[in-house]
C-alpha cells in the first residue's frame, strides 16, 4: 500500500492511495477517482458519504453492487480525513 498527501499554498491538495487492487487519487477539482487493475475508472464526486455509508445498509449494499472496492474506498477516505487534519472539506462540506 502507498499513500501520499500534500496541501499546496492555494489550499488545494493532492491525495494518492494505492493498494494491489485499486488506485484512488484526487481528480484535480473536488472529488476522487478510483481505478482498478482492469483500468476501469470511476469518479467519486461525494467521498464524504463513504465515512457514514455503513450506517445505511441499503445504501451500502447498492453501492457495493456498482463498486466492488467499496471497503477500500471507505478506508482511503478515512485516511484522507485524518491526513487533512480532520478539517476535511470537499464539495463545500466541513
Amino acid at each position: 500500500m502507498k499513500t501520499e498527501f500534500n496541501i499546496y499554498d492555494d489550499d488545494t491538495y493532492y491525495f494518492l492511495y494505492v493498494t494491489d487492487e485499486v488506485r484512488i487519487e484526487t481528480d484535480g477539482i473536488d472529488g476522487l477517482m478510483i481505478e482498478d487493475r482492469n483500468c476501469n475508472l470511476r469518479k467519486i464526486s461525494d467521498p464524504m458519504k463513504y465515512l457514514t455509508i455503513k450506517n445505511e445498509p441499503d445504501e451500502y449494499f447498492n453501492e457495493s453492487l456498482i463498486n466492488p472496492h467499496i471497503d477500500t474506498l471507505i478506508e482511503a477516505v478515512k485516511v484522507l480525513k485524518v491526513m487533512y487534519g480532520n478539517e476535511f472539506r470537499m464539495n463545500s462540506l466541513k
